[in-house]
């Protein structure tokens, strides 16, 4: 985030933070009650079951190859530039070459493009409309003087019911066929309780026949993309063999702005196994945004240092993010390859106008249809 619009997103979030005296009750819970309430489909990798189902997965993704590649797409956080990924997804397609991805992670506005990018071509259309066709418009509905009574400066509900327009019966009986191929599908969300990464299996809720599977998806797609201090979190409320928990949980990029593999299983070497006589291997990352420092002369305010150093922040993790992912790839022998929006994108991802973004998503589309979309990556000349 960056520039005026994340400033008064700021200011408002310290502001509410001062002022609020009022806060939700929550009834207390152990790590323990919390860890018997959890389902299968979150993990932590706190305890060993965890770790168990998720090289279990990856062995099911690897073992799933159909083109020759097995294929791996991490779609980062970025708020509104989250147009341009959607765009290169759909120019991709145009251009021909797009790979069936075997796994697919998102984050914050990456999650909400990991579903379409799942599906495949199936989901281009869709992908589209939800960047471009202007329902994006209203997700900043300020919170005014309710921001003192609760967490968040812009409501949820108009976020929640963009992400609902789009995650249909349909799009999960999609994505549950893929999961039931042996594809897999995960984002991640950050445990405001746990202070971790949290990933969700969203292909196995796909696939579950539990009643709440579509109200949940849209949850934790909102829970991923829900910013602390400007969107509020979302309560997930988890059960097991009669134990609940009520966990709160926002986006997922305030401990990592992408992922290729659970934060804790990044030096795993039982992750992807060791096959030699398998297809090629190729991780392709998409970043929303771009992650370089940019010059400006600091305001010499509050919310200016403590914007500008948040800014700061979330483009420093990116990057480190970047040379785990290049040390994971050679580790696994994936050929490594990266997306970036272009200059000037990163310093406006709240601004949400329908014609910056429609402009975004065709500079995407027109790249990836040219083939010029991706690159390899070779370190410190992308970040420059």
């Amino acid at each position: 985030m960056g520039g005026r619009m994340w400033r008064a997103a700021l200011a408002g979030a310290l502001v509410a933070g001062l002022a609020a005296c009022q806060t939700v009750r929550r009834e207390p819970f152990t790590y323990a009650q919390l860890a018997a309430a959890s389902p299968d489909i979150r993990m932590d990798f706190v305890g060993p079951g965890d770790r168990t189902r998720y090289l279990q997965a990856l062995d099911g993704a690897v073992a799933s190859t159909r083109d020759g590649h097995f294929d791996i797409l991490a779609l980062s956080g970025g708020g509104a530039d989250g147009a341009f990924g959607a765009g290169v997804l759909v120019g991709w397609t145009e251009h021909g070459d797009r790979p069936q991805f075997e796994v697919v992670t998102g984050v914050s506005t990456g999650a909400l493009m990991a579903p379409f990018a799942f599906i495949g071509q199936a989901g281009d259309a869709e992908l589209a409309k939800t960047f471009t066709d202007g329902r994006s418009d209203r997700v900043m509905e300020a919170r005014w003087l309710m921001s003192i009574y609760g967490p968040g400066v812009f409501r949820q509900r108009p976020l929640r019911d963009l992400i609902a327009a789009s995650v249909t019966p349909d799009l999960l009986d999609q994505i549950a066929e893929g999961h039931r191929a042996g594809r897999r599908l995960f984002i991640a969300t950050t445990s405001l309780d746990i202070q971790g990464q949290v990933i969700w299996d969203m292909g196995a809720l796909a696939a579950s026949d539990r009643p709440d599977r579509l109200a949940l998806f849209i949850d934790l797609l909102t829970a991923s993309a829900s910013i602390p201090g400007v969107f509020p979190p979302v309560f997930i409320d988890l059960s097991r063999d009669g134990n609940v928990a009520r966990e709160l949980h926002a986006d997922g990029r305030t401990t990592a702005n992408f992922f290729v593999a659970p934060e804790r299983m990044m030096l795993d070497p039982a992750l992807l196994g060791d096959t030699p006589d398998g297809p090629p291997r190729r991780l392709w990352i998409g970043i929303n945004g771009r992650p370089e420092a940019r010059f400006e002369v600091a305001s010499f305010s509050g919310v200016g240092v403590a914007g500008r150093g948040l800014d700061a922040m979330m483009k420093a993790s990116t990057r480190m993010n970047l040379v785990a992912a290049s040390q994971f790839a050679q580790r696994h022998d994936l050929a490594l390859s990266v997306s970036m929006a272009p200059p000037g994108a990163g310093e406006t991802s709240l601004g949400f106008e329908r014609e910056r973004m429609r402009a975004l998503f065709e500079q995407g589309r027109a790249q990836a249809a040219l083939g010029a979309a991706w690159r390899p990556y070779d370190g410190a000349a992308d970040l420059r």
